[in-house]
């Protein structure tokens, strides 16, 4: 999902629960970037101290796969 996705469903569940007020869309949409930016940065200081989230860790090892593992794989096998 995109950022601009996540801030859209977060300023509209801002929107929900105040009540669905009109004319606000402007402050909501606010709140909502100000929301995401704020638990962007928990999440990356997390992965800096190696405490992220199952799921954010995992993404990550999908994402680029250990030096070590890849050059292994890399590597011709020498028998003999």
């Amino acid at each position: 999902m995109s950022r601009e996705q996540i801030v859209r469903d977060t300023a509209y569940a801002i929107w929900e629960a105040e009540g669905k007020p009109e004319g606000r869309d402007l402050a909501h949409w606010q709140q909502a970037e100000a929301r995401v930016a704020a638990s962007a940065a928990a999440k990356a200081k997390l992965i800096a101290k190696g405490k992220a989230p199952v799921s954010v860790a995992k993404a990550s090892a999908k994402a680029a796969p250990p030096a070590k593992t890849a050059a292994t794989k890399a590597a011709p096998v020498r028998k003999g």
